[in-house]
């Protein structure tokens, strides 16, 4: 492949990320003689979710190493997943072709990326950074998620899951559907009872949806139906589910901004810390 759900505050993260930049190389104006002879520096185009993420996995695309870690909370990672449930725009990414030797930076993995197939990436995320680290650890690390706790500022993990039936009821805040377990599957509520999402059956009889399995659905439809005996009623609200909310993200697109690999790497840097700062 040749490659903002509502903006948040990023201030803190934009001086860190500036800091950064600064020892990788100094800003200064571009000069006439430094730009390219080409009109345009960069290509705009859309991307299925599903590749950009599957490219993330194997290493194709990485973080520039100036870029520091920024950790989402709950609610904003609810506030994202709802958004590509229902198909709405969360805003367009924009990353760096690596192919220029003179133009390259150190790359380093996104996080929950284990056994990567690529060591040099073929493009950098410039700005997109949370949204795709927060697509990627829910919806193909099959591992738990990272996040900040918002009283302690912690970080804890969590697996998140959606309520079916919740899910389908137009008259419920998708965000509400959206579920965050702790990394043993197990959530305590605000009453004291326990829901047990620690096996598959388990999860079948809570009626949840674990995001993980998100791209891989066939499978869990299978075991799903298997459990409740191919049962007709259970069978149509699962085909509803794909349908209307997992077809969503399957079908869910990115607008990303390119940056060609004739941009000088000082243009890179202007363009980065203007991208975080305006």
């Amino acid at each position: 492949m040749a490659l903002s759900h509502p903006k948040i505050t990023r201030n803190s993260q934009n001086q860190s990320n500036s800091s950064a930049l600064a020892a990788v190389c100094e800003r200064r104006i571009i000069t006439s003689e430094q730009q390219m002879h080409s009109i345009s520096t960069f290509d705009i185009t859309k991307y299925p979710l599903l590749d950009i993420l599957k490219d993330i996995k194997t290493g194709r695309i990485q973080l520039p190493d100036f870029q520091r870690d920024w950790v989402w909370d709950d609610a904003r990672v609810r506030r994202l997943l709802a958004s590509i449930s229902l198909a709405y725009p969360i805003g367009a990414v924009m990353m760096l072709q690596q192919s220029n030797q003179q133009v390259q930076f150190k790359p380093r993995l996104i996080d929950n990326v284990k056994e990567p197939k690529y060591d040099n990436p073929s493009l950098l995320i410039l700005d997109g950074q949370q949204r795709l680290t927060t697509s990627f650890m829910v919806l193909l690390s099959e591992q738990p998620v990272v996040i900040k706790d918002q009283k302690s500022q912690k970080l804890i993990k969590k697996w998140y899951y959606l309520d079916i039936a919740k899910s389908l009821d137009h008259n419920i805040d998708r965000r509400s559907a959206i579920i965050a377990f702790p990394e043993s599957k197990q959530l305590r509520t605000f009453g004291g009872e326990i829901i047990d999402c620690s096996t598959p059956e388990k999860e079948y009889e809570a009626g949840l949806f674990p995001l993980s399995k998100i791209f891989f659905f066939s499978e869990w439809r299978s075991k799903y139906s298997k459990y409740w005996q191919y049962d007709a009623q259970k069978l149509e609200l699962i085909d509803t589910l794909e349908l209307e909310v997992l077809k969503k993200f399957e079908h869910y697109q990115i607008p990303v901004i390119q940056l060609r690999d004739s941009l000088p790497k000082e243009a890179v840097c202007q363009v980065f810390e203007d991208t975080n700062t305006l």
